[in-house]
């Protein structure tokens, strides 16, 4: 039995370190697993008959457990990260070496101790309990972290990854367990220690066999990498690129986030804003190309223990990652410039504002009063050389000249939108137009003022260009609204041939309504009417 499991360990050890040693990633862990099966074997020599090779195993006697425990704590990459990490292992190179020595120099181990000074059992036995004590701690701090390890990162996303880790945390427990038991209660040699003993080793013996199937799990993930390769090549514009590489991780909750250099931020494929914050419990890793940063993956924190694989997958998908970026940058842009125009068409408003009301209580006011001022003086003039009637000419002139400054400060800004609505706007709009007018409206209350004066300023340009251009006998309008859009519509039996591109007014109005993500069209065959259509978003 013993010579079995003493042949087991060694072998799965060595043999499973080997193997990570020659693919070249899990170097590191790799030595320390051929370390952690020379420590088993170096141990075993103690049940030697010689003195000297007695001697070497007994001082290696305690030693595997902690190289166990390195392992353990070291995977993936073969490095202890946190200094907390780096003092349990030193800890437990000090106990198992350092205080072994000592504990062997006090005698208790029989003749063949070459490294015995002083026959002192009781000192002996003390020491050694104190080392047992202090390894199954060690043991249990181990577990510790790999509990914390698995808060922090969560459960691996691949289950032979988490089989792995699982027996890592229950070959500890057998190794804390084992020492306990033989610091109070069991004796060394005995049959229920030795039980114990060697049930614990071929826990641990485990460890190698759930890494080689976590090695083969990698491998065919990777192989998902190629495959991943091959697809993006053949269909490189898809736009299921997210779920593509979502596939090749294995983690559904894959999120891209492409860098646009020249707004300095991430976004998501349609120009929006996107956060690399591990708030819902993903990780970022960015994604290079020719050196030149594109992208990164927002991915379960699982992931962190395959960064082969997170490079594999980034590699392949380098190409595709960068025309998603150029796609991403070319919508920000987008994003931008509607963004832009809607300010240019937000300023306009306010300075058409602003015009209207100057000439409401600058310009019309002075003209009232001159007005007041003639009809004052008509009264106290004589009516001698025709004054009294060149007076009445002036007011009338006066008159005519208010007319048309309402007509052009309506035109500027319509007062009659902001204070009284759409509807009111409408009837009054279609009320001064010289074609007869069919008004519909079909809203119910007052809607955003920017989406009230783009549907103002639509009827009142379609209409003005029906009273000059198209020779129109009737004309209809019709407003209505859904649950997320206005929709107006101006119609005409005039002679047709408008057209949007050449004329300014109808390009004003196609860019005010697209500033607010809406469209505008307009059907115009040649003696056959127009009918102007606006789709305006107002949710």
């Amino acid at each position: 039995m013993h010579a079995t499991l003493t042949v087991w360990m060694v072998l799965a050890y060595v043999l499973a370190g080997l193997v990570a040693w020659r693919r070249g990633p899990e170097i590191r862990f790799g030595l320390l697993m051929i370390a952690a099966g020379a420590a088993i074997f170096v141990s075993s020599i103690q049940s030697a008959n010689a003195a000297l090779p007695f001697t070497i195993g007994s001082v290696f006697d305690l030693l595997p457990p902690v190289v166990f425990l390195h392992v353990f704590l070291a995977f993936p990459s073969g490095q202890l990260n946190r200094r907390f990490e780096r003092a349990l292992v030193g800890t437990g190179y000090a106990t198992a070496l350092g205080l072994q020595i000592v504990t062997m120099a006090l005698g208790g181990y029989g003749s063949a101790n070459l490294l015995e000074l002083t026959s002192r059992p009781h000192a002996a036995s003390v020491l050694q309990r104190i080392q047992l004590v202090t390894l199954s701690v060690l043991a249990l701090s181990g577990i510790g972290v790999l509990a914390w390890r698995r808060r922090e990162q969560g459960r691996p996303l691949r289950r032979p990854l988490a089989l792995l880790v699982d027996s890592f945390a229950l070959g500890l427990v057998m190794i804390a367990f084992l020492f306990l038991a033989g610091a109070f209660g069991f004796v060394a040699g005995g049959s229920t220690f030795e039980g114990i003993r060697w049930s614990t080793f071929f826990v641990i013996g485990l460890g190698p066999i759930a890494f080689l199937v976590a090695l083969l799990s990698a491998q065919l993930a990777r192989s998902a990498a190629a495959d991943l390769l091959v697809e993006l090549r053949s269909d490189p514009l898809r736009g299921d690129l997210r779920d593509a590489l979502a596939r090749a991780l294995r983690d559904p909750s894959l999120k891209l986030a492409y860098w646009l250099p020249d707004f300095r931020r991430y976004v998501d494929l349609d120009g929006k804003p996107v956060t690399l914050s591990s708030e819902d419990g993903r990780v970022a890793t960015p994604v290079d190309r020719n050196g030149v940063h594109v992208a990164a993956l927002l991915h379960h924190r699982g992931l962190l223990e395959e960064p082969d694989l997170l490079e594999a997958v980034g590699v392949a998908a380098g190409l595709a990652l960068e025309n998603g970026r150029l796609q991403a940058e070319l919508r920000a842009h987008v994003e931008e410039l509607r963004g832009s125009r809607a300010r240019i068409v937000e300023a306009a408003h306010d300075e058409r504002r602003r015009l209207e009301r100057n000439l409401h209580d600058g310009a019309q006011q002075r003209l009232v009063g001159v007005s007041l001022e003639l009809g004052l003086l008509e009264d106290l003039l004589p009516d001698k050389h025709g004054s009294r009637e060149r007076l009445t000419r002036a007011r009338s002139e006066i008159a005519a000249s208010m007319d048309e400054l309402r007509e052009i400060a309506r035109g500027i800004h319509p007062a009659v939108v902001s204070g009284h609505g759409l509807a009111v706007a409408l009837e009054q709009l279609t009320a001064r137009t010289p074609v007869p007018v069919e008004l519909t409206v079909q809203i119910d209350g007052r809607l955003p003022a920017a989406q009230e004066l783009a549907a103002y300023y639509v009827v009142a340009e379609s209409l003005a260009n029906i009273a000059k251009h198209a020779q129109a006998t009737h004309a209809a309008v019709s407003v209505s609204k859904t649950a997320h859009n206005l929709f107006v519509e101006v119609t005409d039996d005039g002679i047709g041939g408008a057209d949007s591109e050449k004329g300014s007014g109808l390009r004003g109005l196609a860019d005010r309504v697209e500033a607010l993500d809406g469209s505008l069209r307009v059907w115009s065959a040649p003696r056959s009417g127009t009918r102007v259509r606006a789709d305006i978003p107002c949710a």
